[in-house]
């Protein structure tokens, strides 16, 4: 991934983009921040699972009408990888504390889904 600061910046977007809660979010909301994460990641080869993840998961909002089950799989598969990142990174300043809290949102957005 590429700086610090593009990496917090980007987690930042994120985080905002996702504690708007399920009612607020629209598939537009997101697709602009899920083209910035496939971006950033597909500069990596191990980062290849993620980004097919991330592409699942736009074409599921592009859809018109998402399959809310399957938005939930990929959701909570996206918080274990992001909390998983957020142990595998060590000590890089608060990067592990933003992965961890991206995968708790994740986790949080998938879980109002089945309620949805």
């Amino acid at each position: 991934m590429g700086n610090h600061e593009e990496a917090t910046d980007l987690l930042d977007t994120t985080m905002v983009t996702l504690t708007a809660g399920i009612t607020d979010l629209t598939p537009q909301s997101g697709k602009g921040v899920i083209d910035q994460w496939i971006s950033t990641l597909s500069e990596s080869e191990n980062t290849k699972e993620l980004v097919n993840l991330l592409h699942q998961l736009k074409t599921q909002l592009e859809s018109g009408a998402p399959n809310s089950g399957e938005l939930q799989q990929v959701l909570l598969q996206l918080s274990t990888m992001a909390q998983e990142m957020g142990i595998n990174v060590g000590p890089e300043g608060d990067i592990t504390t933003r992965l961890e809290a991206l995968g708790a949102a994740l986790q949080n957005v998938a879980g109002q889904l089945s309620g949805a």
